[in-house]
């Protein structure tokens, strides 16, 4: 009984070593299979350094190469913004070319209106000459005599002596009574081109100028040398001012010869001396308020760059000459 329970506490030894056995292998299969696979994780371990290795060391490159593409994006700005100057230089020369062929045509115009403009007067100045060649001695239209194709005539033009205009008369009068020295000064001021004058006034100058120098060529006295032109250089505002403040100041110095000896001053003398026969007599040398007031205006209109005329005033324009140009007058 004792043997054969022996026997079977055996058999169940053997059989729980077995199954231990079992287990163990089991157990150390599981083991190997852990460790396979920890050694597979190291080796993916190894191998995600091995890539982040990598990829540090691609890191400065990176950097190399946003650098380049930065200074290639700032070299494509510069470039662009040089193509954007260049534009703009290309429509500039373009509005350039523009105004300079707007201005070539608007020279071409006045050219076309200025040769037309040449050609009228050349027609009217045949007219007239045939005109004198037949006795008509009509005097030229002022804008026909005041072509600068005329400007030598006007300046060498014989002495007119018989013209009843009143600044001709006047004027014929006065240089007979002057003094020698007194005629060259005048004759140098009227033949000094002036920067205010008109075609009338500058035409008038040089008739005055005519007078003068035929005065002094009947005293046998050497006169000035001619000019070479009759147009003044210096048409600023600052010249003109300048010139009308001389005028304004010989007019307010009253009576003188240097007076009737300027053209730009001759209608302002007209419209005075049809205003003196308005008014009448004076009474006791004193000039009638209303003469001393139109005298002050006068002045003043000179001053400001005006030059009146008779034309402007309520007169008419019909004058008897002055032959005594020491006449007492508040002017």
């Amino acid at each position: 009984m004792s043997a054969s329970t022996d026997g079977v506490s055996l058999a169940a030894l053997l059989n729980a070593v077995s199954l231990l056995r079992g287990e163990v292998a089991a157990l150390a299969r599981s083991n190997d299979r852990v460790e396979a696979s920890h050694q597979e994780l190291h080796r993916r371990l190894d191998a995600i350094d091995a890539e982040q290795a990598a990829v540090t060391d691609l890191v400065p490159l990176l950097e190399l190469i946003a650098a380049r593409i930065n200074d290639a994006h700032s070299a494509s700005q510069e470039a662009l913004a040089d193509v954007r100057d260049g534009v703009g230089d290309v429509r500039g020369d373009l509005a350039g070319v523009a105004t300079l062929i707007e201005r070539l045509l608007s020279d071409a115009r006045v050219d076309r209106r200025q040769h037309r403009s040449d050609q009228q007067s050349t027609a009217a100045l045949i007219a007239f000459a045939r005109s004198a060649i037949l006795g008509n001695h009509a005097p030229l239209p002022v804008n026909v005599e005041d072509d600068p194709l005329l400007e030598h005539y006007v300046l060498n033009q014989p002495p007119d002596m018989a013209s009843t205009d009143r600044a001709l008369m006047d004027w014929r009068a006065s240089v007979a009574a002057a003094n020698t020295a007194e005629l060259i000064t005048l004759l140098k001021k009227q033949e000094t081109p002036s920067p205010t004058d008109t075609p009338h006034s500058r035409l008038l100058r040089y008739r005055l100028a005519a007078i003068t120098r035929a005065q002094l060529e009947a005293r046998r006295v050497p006169a000035p040398a001619r000019p070479t032109t009759t147009r003044a250089a210096d048409r600023s505002a600052a010249s003109c001012l300048e010139r009308s403040l001389e005028l304004a100041d010989l007019w307010r110095s009253g009576e003188s010869r240097a007076l009737y000896a300027e053209a730009e001053l001759a209608g302002a003398v007209d419209l005075f001396v049809a205003a003196e026969r308005l008014a009448g007599a004076s009474t006791e040398g004193a000039s009638p308020p209303e003469l001393v007031t139109l005298h002050r205006e006068l002045a003043d209109r000179i001053e400001a760059g005006d030059r009146p005329k008779a034309g402007d005033g309520p007169t008419g324009a019909s004058y008897e000459p002055l032959t005594a140009v020491g006449r007492h007058r508040d002017r």
